[in-house]
């Protein structure tokens, strides 16, 4: 566990927190999956750190449980900061209701600037017309908080039950939201600052499911090149094979490393603009995560291409990470522009 194996990143309660995400299991819908994870209590909001160690117990075992975790929390993130819609937090955070987050949009991935779908207000409220793509949990969702461009700027609402069509992403439960002058409560005004707190928030935790995933791929090559029997000896007997397992647990430590780094200096910030270490803790764990996963295919030959196989799994699981809640390009200008206002102007 994470919290064992570099404990002064946490506090005690970490550690209880860790174990049960560790023991849970569960099945079925997505809906299914909220319910056992609000039931379990590993829905209630805690700090970034707590947020980690529990998306790294999950995805090891189940990236779709993984999901519906850490959409309930982007879900939440914003009404809570808004300080609206009590009810629905309470029922979200219980399990009880299943929310989405919808900002994506087809013109809108990276330039979240770019957000199209309008929002009218009418005598009878606000109404919202538009597309979200690429939406987590968008097909399981009973309400959504979706933002969208007001008169005066990009302000953040919350739908109940909006109309949904499915996509198909590895290992993910994928949609639209389909808004045609749909009903909507506002949120916020100020839906650019909800939106960028909600995702500077969770994005770190995006590196602790990568390191799940790739834990998981690590196991499985160690239990793989033990019994694998080739030139009349096992796998982990040849030396590059060893230098493979090797190469995967310095590149599975590395991601941890960054990850917490980015998670404990979230906790701590106390106001402080801590962007681009969110960044380089997404951008260092899921890339290092690709790598472990990827050398888990090749080390189990046909059978990491084999559909169904663990590893084979893992590989789409782990590969949308470095798109969602920030692409890798996207943050590596984030830190790129943080760096270049640190160097001094050069005088000739």
């Amino acid at each position: 566990m994470l919290t064992e194996q570099f404990p002064y990143f946490f506090a005690p309660e970490h550690a209880g927190l860790e174990a049960r995400a560790r023991d849970f299991v569960a099945a079925g819908s997505i809906a299914d999956r909220v319910a056992a994870l609000g039931a379990a209590g590993l829905l209630a909001r805690r700090d970034t750190r707590s947020l980690a160690v529990a998306r790294r117990q999950l995805a090891y075992r189940d990236p779709l449980t993984d999901l519906a975790f850490v959409i309930q929390e982007l879900g939440c993130t914003p009404l809570e900061s808004a300080a609206v819609l009590p009810e629905v937090v309470a029922d979200a955070r219980a399990g009880r209701r299943v929310l989405a987050f919808g900002l994506t949009e087809p013109g809108a991935g990276s330039d979240v600037r770019a957000v199209a779908t309008a929002a009218v207000e009418t005598a009878g409220g606000w109404r919202l017309t538009g597309t979200k793509h690429f939406i987590s949990n968008a097909p399981d969702c009973d309400g959504a908080v979706v933002f969208a461009r007001a008169p005066t700027g990009v302000a953040a609402f919350f739908v109940e039950a909006p109309a949904t069509e499915a996509q198909r992403v590895a290992s993910h439960s994928i949609g639209r939201l389909v808004l045609d002058d749909t009903p909507a409560t506002l949120v916020s005004p100020r839906g650019f600052a909800l939106a960028f707190g909600t995702l500077e928030r969770c994005r770190p935790s995006v590196g602790a499911a990568a390191v799940g995933l790739a834990a998981r791929a690590l196991d499985e090559t160690l239990a793989h090149v033990r019994r694998r029997q080739q030139f009349g000896a096992p796998l982990a007997d040849l030396p590059v094979v060893r230098l493979r397992l090797a190469e995967m647990k310095n590149e599975l430590d590395i991601a941890a490393l960054a990850t917490l780094h980015a998670c404990w200096t979230r906790d701590h910030a106390q106001g402080a603009r801590v962007g681009p270490v969110m960044a380089f803790g997404k951008v260092v764990a899921t890339e290092a995560a690709q790598r472990v996963i990827d050398t888990a295919v090749q080390l189990h030959g046909g059978q990491g291409v084999e559909e169904g196989s663990v590893v084979e799994m893992l590989y789409r699981a782990v590969r949308p990470l470095r798109i969602y809640e920030g692409a890798t390009d996207v943050l590596l200008g984030v830190i790129g522009d943080q760096l270049a206002q640190l160097v001094p102007e050069v005088k000739g």
